[in-house]
């Protein structure tokens, strides 16, 4: 009886040998689909990292930008001052403007610029700094009083960050 047990099984194409000769078949498959992957694959990405390395040495070099590169960062102490609303809401604001070289290092300069800013950010509310246009808005003010204020030596003014509490 355990005879023909054993040949039933055997016939059926069940048992352990079927289980090895399946994992066999599907690790071979997987090496063949992995080499295949890679030799497609792999050139073209070994190409473009050459290329990405061309090109972050193209950017290491001087780019011209907003600034001359031989002006100077003045920073400008933090402003903190509440917002024309209703609600008590204060704002933080730092800042530094950036002067052509050969202007002189005075701190007139830095606060004069600095009571600008507290009188304009005291006329805010938080809806006109609120959003990407109201940010711009704010930045494109704050830049413009500084300029005037500068009387041609402030080149611009740079935002390093805004709290509102």
């Amino acid at each position: 009886m355990a005879r023909d047990k054993n040949k039933k099984d055997a016939q059926a194409g069940g048992g352990f040998g079927s289980l090895v000769i399946s994992a066999l078949l599907a690790i071979a498959l997987g090496v063949i689909g992995g080499g295949a992957f890679g030799y497609f694959v792999l050139p073209d990405g070994v190409g473009q990292t050459a290329q990405a390395k061309s090109e972050s040495a193209a950017q290491a070099q001087p780019v011209p930008g907003r600034f001359p590169s031989d002006a100077i960062e003045l920073s400008v102490p933090s402003v903190i001052t509440e917002l024309g609303t209703d609600m008590k809401m204060r704002a933080r604001l730092d800042v530094s403007i950036i002067v052509a070289h050969g202007t002189p290092e005075s701190t007139t300069l830095v606060g004069e610029v600095r009571e600008d800013m507290i009188a304009y950010l005291k006329g805010l509310t938080v809806a006109d700094i609120q959003g990407v246009r109201g940010f711009q808005n704010l930045r494109e003010q704050l830049d413009d009083r500084a300029r005037v204020r500068g009387r041609g030596a402030i080149l611009g003014l740079l935002i390093g960050g805004l709290v509102l509490e």
